[in-house]
């Protein structure tokens, strides 16, 4: 019997912006290749073997031309901390079309209950299977719980972001009344996280956000529409870094790499880096959603407020539908078991899901 479903303004983080970082990253690294190669030296590679990687057996075969990268949000000052350890609080899936150079994201929220691919047949909240076996145990859940073919991630901790604001000088940000209390929470929230002292915001209109002020407000949660107008606030900030950062000097770029690369840990090579690099100008952003695009709050009596997929099996097809454009698609037999187990679980069961009014309605 399926449950009442409701909002959830509680959802911690969602949507976070390490792919703001990232494609920041490539487009420095193609001002200059050369002189790039001994600046991505400062990155961890963290390279994982293909023989560990987990996929389905069955999964979708339309999704073979594509690059499917996870990203992973990390809030810690150790940047030893970015292999394991630590609860990813951000999740995304990149998806790049490979023929169209189409990017499409998808955010996981972290508190999705999925089945952990250890082996040992455990499902809890996703965010837990990073800190249980750092980024491959990750991807290996991500594969099989959603029938995908990730092989590479890329984890990037969150003090790169307020670093390269400040850098840039900070952005200007069009703030709200009803938007000042929560910024002022999550600036005090953003400094216990990254150690970086910020005065708070006491004005509203267009502000000049230095870069911890404006992470917080990229990360403001309990306004309007929850996550929904916390996209666009990403968004917002994304736009504005990214504009700031085209008309840049050289010195500025420097210190940005200086600042952004040794706060990320990736499998991609230094090769592989500079040729998504070369391609930037290619890269169109496509839509986004959050995972799963159904899903209903529960309290669970032992893994506390988790966000139950309604259902694992409807939410994968529709999921495939919107990265790789299948129609009808059937999950593996993998990801209906594990359906069939959260459903035992929980008492959810499906609901209907209509991608076209998901993506009318960003």
């Amino acid at each position: 019997m399926s449950k009442k479903k409701k909002k959830n303004p509680n959802l911690k983080w969602g949507i976070a912006l390490i792919v703001e970082i990232f494609i920041l990253a490539f487009m420095i690294v193609g001002y200059a290749a050369f002189w790039a190669n001994e600046k991505l030296n400062a990155i961890q590679y963290n390279e994982i073997e293909e023989e560990n990687i987990l996929k389905n057996d069955g999964a979708n075969d339309d999704q073979k031309g594509y690059k499917t990268i996870a990203l992973f949000g990390i809030d810690s000052r150790s940047n030893d901390s970015m292999k394991e350890g630590n609860r990813s609080d951000t999740i995304m899936i990149a998806s790049i079309n490979q023929e169209t150079h189409e990017v499409k994201i998808v955010s996981v929220y972290r508190d999705t209950i999925l089945e952990i691919a250890d082996g040992s047949g455990i499902t809890t909240k996703v965010n837990a299977a990073y800190a249980y076996g750092g980024p491959e145990l990750a991807i290996n859940t991500l594969n099989t719980n959603l029938d995908l073919e990730i092989t590479d991630f890329v984890t990037v901790n969150f003090l790169a972001l307020s670093k390269t604001i400040d850098n840039l000088g900070g952005v200007v940000i069009h703030v709200e009344d009803n938007e000042l209390q929560a910024l002022n929470a999550c600036i005090t929230e953003q400094i216990n996280v990254t150690g970086i002292y910020s005065e708070g915001v006491f004005t509203t209109g267009d502000v000049l956000l230095n870069g911890t002020q404006a992470t917080a407000y990229a990360r403001i949660r309990n306004t309007d529409q929850g996550d929904i107008t916390r996209t666009e606030r990403q968004r917002d900030v994304l736009g504005k870094m990214l504009s700031k950062a085209k008309t840049a000097d050289m010195d500025t770029l420097e210190n940005i790499i200086d600042e952004v690369f040794p706060n990320v840990c990736t499998s991609i090579s230094k090769d592989e880096i500079l040729s998504l690099a070369k391609a930037l100008l290619e890269y169109e952003m496509g839509p986004s959603v959050g995972f799963p695009l159904a899903q209903i709050p529960y309290d669970h009596p032992s893994k506390g407020s988790i966000l139950v997929p309604a259902d694992l099996n409807t939410n994968v097809s529709v999921l495939h539908e919107f990265l790789f454009g299948t129609q009808n698609y059937m999950p593996t037999q993998t990801v209906q078991n594990i359906s069939a187990k959260i459903q035992t679980e929980t008492g959810i069961w499906a609901e209907d899901i209509d991608l076209n009014a998901i993506l009318s309605g960003q």
